[in-house]
This record gives structure tokens, sequence and C-alpha cells, in this order.
């Protein structure tokens, strides 16, 4: 999708809300979100801490949303979102990376939808999420969870029974030339430095619920464009100077989802990859076994394994996992920043077999945790071994208030503590090292 076509869209969805303030079919809303963060001791393969190691900071996220039904079948949906970000360490402001109060504000949904019969058509700027998001859910993960957005053309068809099949183009350049006070920021780069990559691509995904016990999902994506990038070498460390090519990649996976009983049912993920010298794949599984004495229908106790394979340097093949639209923190908001020296959120070379826990007492609290074990099936990292390391998870969220000023208003909150102990995966001197990631957050949606 072209500066041009992108351009005529936003024109399109700001003419028709403005146009529509004085009907009944004007909807709007937006949110605020205040994060504090800090972490410490995240690990490198190449021998030293994350981010230079500790860091502290916090971001101040504003968005606001308005969507113009014009008819029954067709709608127009624009928001609007500013992040801006303070620092209690000079690391961020050293690499370039400052956010004020007056930083850029971005359209992150700018959309036409329109339904015919047994089809749907959404074009433009949109949030997409498949699936457990292991494949599609971030395009623009430069700019963490400031947006998720991905400029596709989608169509749906609905004409078969219990099936929708989405069919997908996806064009998503490395700056947003939409932004307003536009900082010449990359949005899907692979390090701190900035990036000059645009990415596309597409494919066909399906879903059939025709079997009440086993519903599934099949896909075939493809990559189009990532623009090459290699690694640089630092002291002949393993695995130093390793090249993502921008090959043609193609993705072909199923996802099933079986009902074993009234309290058992399970997650199973299974993908490959293919290409000119590529052969990689996945496996996402976890069994739940939901428990009312833990919460109602929210309480559950789940084992899960998590697998992506790794390039192996002996071959001539990469037999490196690629995450393709879905560089985002996944399981673990502190891990991912173990993956910035392979491609910053480039989940690959990983096993970890997982326990989790829900727990919801009341309808407002609610704590996930997880335990797992990582380790990389090739050791590729400083320490020549395969344990990544132990990790630890705890969500603990919070509705705080509902209906507070207004009928559909909510205030809410998080806290949420990582801890990860390094393995013989990596250097000597970090073997042992616990890194920590703690968040607090304070939201409201109106």
């Amino acid at each position: 999708m072209g500066r041009k076509t992108s351009m005529v869209l936003m024109g399109l969805a700001l003419a028709c809300m403005v146009c529509a303030a004085e009907t009944n079919t004007f909807k709007w809303g937006g949110d605020v979100r205040l994060r504090t963060v800090y972490f410490d001791h995240t690990p490198y393969t190449i021998g030293t801490d994350s981010r230079g190691g500790a860091n502290s900071f916090q971001r101040y996220r504003t968005r606001l949303w308005g969507e113009y039904h014009a008819t029954e079948n067709l709608f127009f949906r624009g928001r609007l979102v500013n992040e801006f970000r303070t620092f209690q360490n000079d690391t961020h402001v050293s690499t370039g990376e400052v956010w004020d109060p007056l930083d850029e504000v971005v359209f992150d949904n700018l959309f036409v939808d329109y339904r015919l019969d047994n089809l749907a058509f959404r074009i433009g700027r949109q949030d997409l999420i498949y699936g457990t998001g292991k494949l599609i859910l971030d395009g623009t993960p430069k700019d963490g969870s400031r947006t998720i957005y991905i400029n596709a053309a989608k169509a749906s068809y609905t004409g078969i029974e219990d099936t929708t099949i989405d069919l997908l183009a996806i064009y998503t350049p490395s700056e947003d030339e939409l932004a307003i006070n536009r900082q010449n920021r990359d949005i899907n780069g692979k390090t701190g430095g900035y990036y000059d990559g645009n990415e596309s691509g597409g494919g066909v995904y399906a879903k059939n619920k025709a079997i009440a016990n086993l519903p599934f999902e099949a896909y075939y994506l493809v990559k189009t464009e990532e623009e090459e990038w290699a690694r640089p070498a630092v002291g002949g460390t393993p695995g130093a100077g390793i090249a993502h090519d921008g090959k043609v990649r193609h993705t072909i996976g199923t996802r099933l989802m079986p009902k074993l009983s009234e309290s058992l049912d399970a997650n199973l993920e299974i993908a490959f990859q293919t290409g000119n010298s590529i052969s990689a794949y996945m496996v996402d599984s976890q069994l739940n076994w939901h428990l009312p004495a833990l919460g109602e229908q929210k309480g559950k106790l789940a084992l899960g394994w998590y697998h992506l394979s790794g390039d192996d340097p002996g071959t001539n093949t990469d037999e490196s996992w690629n995450p393709l639209w879905a560089r985002w923190p996944q399981y673990s908001e502190l891990y991912i920043y173990a993956y910035d020296t392979d491609g910053a959120g480039r989940w690959s070379n990983l096993s970890m077999p997982h326990l989790d826990l829900t727990i919801a007492p009341c309808k407002a609290y609610k704590a996930d945790l997880l335990l797992g074990y990582m380790f990389a099936p090739e050791a590729d990292a400083g320490g020549g071994g395969h344990n990544r390391g132990w990790l630890f998870t705890w969500w603990n969220r919070f509705t705080l208030k509902e209906q507070l000023f207004t009928k559909a208003d909510k205030l809410g909150a998080h806290i949420l503590l990582e801890l990860m102990e390094a393995g013989n995966y990596y250097a000597d001197d970090q073997q042992g090292d616990l890194a920590i990631f703690s968040r607090a957050e304070l939201n409201y949606s109106f």
C-alpha cells in the first residue's frame, strides 16, 4: 500500500467522521495508559547485558478513536495515538531514543470495512491477530506496544458453513509517512540503530468450527520482503556474523483446539517454513485443566511446550525459525530483550516446557503465573551450552472500577514481575545472574 493510497484513506476516514457528527451512527472513545518499567541483567548472546544493564523508564500513551457507520454494511474507523517516555538512565538518550511530550501523533487504525452477503473487505491500517499470535500480531515491533498495526487488505469469505477464509495482502514500510510531527523513526527495525527495511507478504488463513469438539485453523503465509540484516561479529563470539537474509519465506501450518471434556481443552499449533535453502519449524502446545475452585471458568492449570528451531551452522540451510509478523513479547516481557542481538524480537532457537496457573478469585483480580525451562536447540552463544535458563512470570491484573463516569468506561491496572536465571548458553560471567523485569500500569478506557 503506497503513500498516496494511505493519504486517500486518511482523508476519507476523517471526512466521514466530521460528517457523521450530526447522526446517530458515529461512535467514539479512547484510553489512557500509564506505565513504569524497570529491568536489569537480561543477557545478550554476545556476553553483555541487554540495553546496557539497569533500565528505568515510564511510558504515557493516549488514544482516541472514531467510527462512522455509513450503512449497515459500511463503516470507517480511525484511531490517533501519542506516546512519550521519561527515563532515569542515559542509555536511551545516548542511542538517540528520545521521546518528549510533543512526540509523534500516529494513525494506528485507518481503514474502511465493507460487507456484502458472504464477503467482507477491510482495507487500510488495521490490527491483525490470528491464533495465539505466534505468526501474525504486531506489524510495528520497534515501537513496543505503542502500536501493533499492519497496513493490509483483507478479504473474508463465510459462504461455507462454519468456515471463515481470509485472504491477506500486507505492506508495512520502515517509517510511518502519515505520522504528525514525524520523528523519522523506523518501526519494524531489527536493532537499536536505524533500519531501512520494508516488510510485505500475505497469504490465506482458514478457520473451521464444523466439529464442535475440534475446531481448527489452517494457513499458508508468505513473506516476500524483509531486508537483509547481519549481526556484527564481536570478538569472535560463537554465532556472531549470522545473517538473516531477505529471501522469500513460505509458512504452512495448522492449529487444533480440541475440547476433551467439560474441564479439559488444548491448543496445538504446528508450522513449517520453506524457501530457497530454508527449513524451519514451530510447535506451540498447551493442555488446559479448568478448575472452578481457582475462579469459576477463568481458573486453570496448564502444561505447555513451545519449540522453535534454530540454525545449524554446520549446514548450508537456514533452519532458524522466523516469527514473521509476531515479534512481540509472546511468553515473556523480560526475555524479548535477550533477542536484541538476534534481530529485536526475532523469537527463534528456543524450546520451553512450561507450567501455567491462572487464579481468579473475584471479578476484580486475576493472576497468571508461568514457570518455564528454556533451552536452545543450537548452542550458538558465548557459553557453548544449551541451557538458556529458568523463567518465571507473574501477572496481577486488577479491575479497579467500572462505570466511573459513564456506562462504558473502565479503570484497571496490572503489576507484572518476571525473573530469569541465565544458564550455560551464555558466557561464563553471565551464568547464574538473575535477570529481573517489573512493570506497573494504570489504564482507563472510555
